[in-house]
């Protein structure tokens, strides 16, 4: 009887497992359209922020990805300043995609951002 109780808190365990992790943090974010007036836009830039997984288990920071990649992205519009926009301040019109692919014991999962860079004054 003890041990078909202990097997069974075990199998319970492992089907009522989770996590849970911040993927985003931002200070604005919008669905619909806002009436920005004095901002130079850029170009559009791409940012991409990627983990790999071994057995299911993520290696590295889990936290904050898509805003990880809004970063990145901006870094990239740093980088372009074919518009003289210069340090951009925000993105907007942005697109945040994420793609994942395993191979049984490893895996990598990404997530995109691509927006157009602006800068107010």
């Amino acid at each position: 009887m003890k041990k078909s109780l202990l097997f069974g808190i075990v199998v319970g365990a492992l089907f009522f497992a989770g996590c849970s992790q911040n993927v985003a943090r931002f200070s604005v974010a919008s669905t619909g359209n806002l009436p920005l007036q004095n901002v130079k836009k850029g170009d559009y830039v791409k940012g991409k922020d990627c983990i790999w997984y071994l057995f299911g288990w993520p290696l590295g920071n889990t936290q904050n990805r898509v805003s990880g990649a809004v970063a990145k992205a901006l870094e990239v519009a740093a980088k372009k300043d074919k518009e003289g926009v210069g340090a951009s301040d925000a993105l907007v019109n942005v697109d945040v995609s994420a793609s994942f692919w395993t191979l049984l014991i490893i895996g990598k999962g990404c997530y995109t951002a691509k927006g157009q860079p602006i800068t107010t004054h």
